[in-house]
């Protein structure tokens, strides 16, 4: 038996909730079935997001839709429907918006209000079937299935992973332990679990007496939102327990809800490039994970938020490397019951030191836009890419207005036509904080599409 599989079958034995798909019922089956999607682009479940509407994200999941699918958003955006069928060509698109005043997440409330749930029942009972696709998958996910399909008779399919994996995975804390399982221990940076606030601060003031940058981490959220940056002028005057206090101070102030544990580790200096590696992983059945794409994130600020991705520029032979890597801890995570799209973050030292960061196990800011450009031109690569994730701070713009100032650069859809470049509108750009570009950029290209982004930029700065 491989090391892998020996792996597998130990994580198997510890966790037998990554079986868990069966606990839904007779009604409900991974993958995609008959009948129409059901997308829900909902990012509450992420931790430190719950109640987050802005700007509205959980619209970019319309752009896999087609006639017949439905959108559940927390609210709706007529102009970015209108976008949708005027440029993307995606007609017959039902969206529905949930409650506003309720902060539970969107599947949940789709599960209990009737305006939400009965048009999904009847669609799963007059095509004999649903899809549900989300932008994370969760067992809240797994239960509105069930609910549909029992009231339908039917089979609804969840076009994801089983909730056990889909936690773990997004989990960096757990992430960390596979890539060393798997790769081996030098894989990661140094990176330790606190289970209080004290462990939390000793283990950071152990860490930056070392001379090492420190980074705490709440380890399952997302965009850097729970990234703590704590430099060595900082620790050099702290006890552990006014350091203590301030990492409660900044872990409350972000909505951190005191769960433990939380992560410490080291925060690599020398960083040359942030590389992403895009994996599809299907169901065991149908063969191994495949590795769709390596790209360079653009990172900004002290906790490296991600403000977007070109495609990567690292010599073949070291990308070659990552997408081995990636894809053997792909492999574990597809035989422990994931499915679905999931991108393996790095980061590159400047003496060729690969350590992995975390996984995003599920629909990202980069696995969509290259779903985007496969349906755009299935049998076309594009050489130049950008995806651009950014705040704009000046004045706000509406989804109308951005589609005006950006129409000479818009990709609009052309029957038989493969274009050459252009530009997607991932997500309405209205923001309480000024504008939210949310854009795919593609060209022949990097150049060029390095081009049209800040031209596109430029514009919606105006």
């Amino acid at each position: 038996m491989s090391d892998t599989a020996n792996l597998t079958q130990r994580l198997l034995a510890d966790e037998p909730a990554f079986a868990s798909s069966g606990e839904f019922g007779r009604h409900v089956a991974q993958g995609r079935g008959t009948g129409p999607q059901v997308l829900i682009g909902d990012l509450s479940q992420i931790g430190l997001i719950q109640g987050r509407g802005d700007p509205p994200l959980d619209h970019r999941l319309a752009h896999l839709a087609s006639a017949g699918d439905f959108l559940l958003v927390r609210a709706t955006d007529p102009a970015f429907e209108a976008y949708l069928q005027q440029y993307r060509g995606i007609n017959g698109l039902t969206v529905l918006a949930a409650d506003p005043t309720d902060e539970r997440a969107v599947a949940t409330q789709a599960r209990t209000i009737p305006y939400l749930r009965d048009p999904l029942v009847e669609a799963a009972r007059a095509h004999a079937g649903l899809t549900l696709t989300s932008y994370l998958t969760t067992g809240t996910i797994w239960h509105l299935a069930q609910v549909i399909g029992e009231a339908a008779g039917c089979t609804v399919h969840v076009n994801g992973p089983v909730p056990q994996i889909s936690a773990r995975a997004n989990d960096k804390l757990w992430f960390a332990r596979i890539a060393r399982d798997v790769i081996d221990d030098k894989a990661v940076p140094p990176t330790m679990s606190a289970y209080g606030p004290e462990a939390a601060a000793a283990l950071a003031l152990h860490l930056g007496r070392t001379g090492a940058q420190v980074v705490v981490k709440v380890p399952d959220s997302a965009g850097s939102a729970g990234n703590i940056r704590l430099d060595a002028t900082l620790l050099a005057h702290q006890t552990v327990q006014s350091l203590q206090s301030l990492l409660l101070d900044r872990l409350h102030a972000r909505g951190w809800n005191d769960r433990y544990p939380i992560l410490v580790g080291v925060w690599d200096r020398d960083v040359i490039s942030s590389p992403s590696v895009q994996l599809w992983i299907p169901q065991t059945k149908s063969g191994p994970p495949v590795a769709q794409g390596v790209f360079e994130q653009t990172v900004f600020g002290t906790e490296a938020a991600f403000v977007g991705a070109v495609r990567c520029g690292l010599p073949q032979s070291l990308q070659v490397r990552l997408i081995d890597q990636a894809i053997r801890i792909g492999g574990v995570l597809q035989a422990l019951g994931y499915y679905g799209k999931c991108s393996l973050d790095a980061v590159i030292c400047a003496r060729g030191t690969v350590h992995w960061i975390e996984c995003n196990a599920r629909w990202g800011g980069v696995s969509l836009p290259l779903q985007i450009l496969h349906d755009i031109a299935p049998d076309h690569t594009f050489d130049g890419v950008v995806v651009i994730q950014q705040m704009i701070k000046s004045h706000r713009i509406s989804t109308s207005a951005a589609v005006r100032v950006l129409e000479p650069l818009l990709h609009r859809r052309r029957s038989g036509e493969v274009p050459l470049q252009g530009a997607v509108i991932l997500s309405p750009p209205a923001s309480k904080q000024g504008i939210s570009a949310n854009l795919l950029v593609f060209a022949p290209s990097q150049r060029a599409a390095e081009q049209i982004s800040q031209d596109a930029l430029d514009r919606l700065s105006r």
